[in-house]
């Protein structure tokens, strides 16, 4: 008998160390609940996650294609460098012939005037200076 009481000793004292231990622990319907509790929280975060950045995304093709038109336009605005220097050629080439016409109208009028200077001179060189006019005139007199 004393093998027996000692048997249903123990056997009440494993017992109630299993009930405090079940006691301290969540059932598994518990421990389930709060499992899908924490993955429908990171799933709701994952999601909301998921549509801010599907938002930023549209904000930045947005964006993007902004700037891709202005692009356009403001280079629809401006020539070619091509066209710019094909101007710029014109124009230096339009300024270089011009200059060279006036030169050389310049020279021309040069010219005339050292031929018609003399003509001047030898002009003059046939007339009396005016002590050989007065000579001649006091003899006249």
């Amino acid at each position: 008998q004393k093998e027996v009481l000692a048997l249903k000793v123990a056997h009440d004292k494993h017992a109630a160390d299993l009930q405090a231990t079940t006691a301290e622990h969540a059932s598994l319907p518990q421990r389930l609940e709060y499992l899908e509790q924490l993955l429908g929280e990171s799933a709701d975060k994952h999601f909301q996650e998921v549509e801010a950045l599907k938002f930023a995304h549209s904000q930045h093709v947005d964006q993007t294609a902004k700037h891709s038109k202005d692009l356009i336009n403001h280079m629809a605005h401006h020539a070619s460098l091509k066209e710019r220097m094909n101007y710029l050629e014109k124009i230096l080439g339009d300024s270089a012939d011009r200059h060279e016409a006036a030169l050389e109208a310049l020279k021309e009028a040069h010219d005339r005037h050292a031929k018609e200077v003399e003509g001047l001179g030898k002009a003059q060189s046939q007339h009396a200076s005016l002590p050989e006019r007065i000579n001649y005139l006091e003899k006249l007199l």
